[in-house]
């Protein structure tokens, strides 16, 4: 039987404050005696990692968590012969103690974990779901949102630091002040920090208090308003990829996926079915209460 493949693929994404990650999947492979000056966080998709840390040996099985400290010695290896795959990412010390300190509206000592081994099914979810939008086409916002509420949600539940987290206060004007930003710059790659400087609000914060205010993430609200922008221009008979250009979206493929998405159809079939609809009403210049083409009920034209 020939033997898995060891493979490994080493991200950074720049703009979000500086994060570094890597997906990779070992199978003899063995890290010696090594420290950094930054967190190590690690979900395992498939297998068995052991490592030893602290003076003692552990065992971080599929769904663990693993998590070292800045400057904490440790080693890692697979547990098991089919080796182990695993997603890690790199946040730095300041970047976690600033979320412990914004997390609980007070100041923090960098965030310790008792646990080196973490069982959180739903934190391993949230690790992996941040993991795979880093690498995909996900925006600043998306990213910037995504990471913070993962990472806050990490501290709350496992980190020793001091005080409960603080709930948001209302923000009504800031947060009108944000949507109407993202209504008028849609276009734009715009990050939680640029949208938290208008208000001069913490880009922690902010993402907080806009979901408890409006009921989605930032990142979600600017994807509603690119569609509702794109519908419009779909309608005006405009091609796709000068519209994912208008819109913001990385490129025509990106748009495709997020619009069929959130409307249900790609963008083509939108603009085709809208073109019928608009036919049948230059045709019957008088009100339609409903019409049904290919199975898509329309509502009064």
């Amino acid at each position: 039987m020939r033997a898995p493949e060891e493979w490994s693929r080493f991200y950074t994404r720049p703009q979000i404050h500086d994060i570094a990650f890597i997906h990779a999947s070992f199978v003899t492979h063995a890290f010696p005696w090594h420290v950094h000056d930054y967190y190590a966080i690690r979900v395992i998709e498939t297998g068995r990692q052991t490592f030893s840390c602290r003076g003692t040996r552990y065992r971080t099985p599929a769904g663990g968590i693993f998590v070292v400290h800045p400057d904490e010695p440790h080693t890692g290896e697979p547990a098991v012969d089919t080796g182990f795959t695993y997603r890690t990412f790199y946040p730095s010390a300041e970047f976690m103690t600033h979320a412990a300190a914004e997390l609980t509206g007070r100041e923090q000592a960098m965030p310790f974990f008792a646990a080196p081994v973490i069982l959180d099914d739903v934190l391993s979810r949230q690790l992996i779901a941040l993991h795979r939008t880093l690498i995909g086409p996900a925006s600043t916002l998306e990213g910037e949102t995504c990471l913070l509420a993962t990472f806050t949600r990490m501290i709350a539940r496992h980190a020793d630091v001091r005080g409960a987290p603080r709930h948001p206060g209302q923000e009504r004007a800031a947060i009108r002040r944000v949507r109407d930003y993202m209504d008028a710059h849609y276009d734009r790659n715009l990050s939680l920090t640029d949208l938290a400087r208008i208000v001069d609000l913490s880009p922690f914060y902010l993402a907080r208090v806009f979901r408890a205010e409006v009921g989605m993430p930032p990142h979600a609200w600017l994807e509603s308003v690119r569609i509702r922008a794109a519908q419009g221009m779909l309608a005006s008979g405009i091609s796709i990829a000068d519209i994912a250009n208008a819109t913001g979206f990385v490129d025509q493929s990106h748009f495709t996926r997020r619009f069929r998405r959130c409307i249900g159809v790609t963008p083509g079939e939108y603009a085709r079915r809208r073109k019928i609809v608009q036919d049948v009403a230059r045709r019957f210049p008088y009100p339609v209460t409903g019409c049904t083409i290919s199975g898509c009920s329309f509502p009064r034209v």
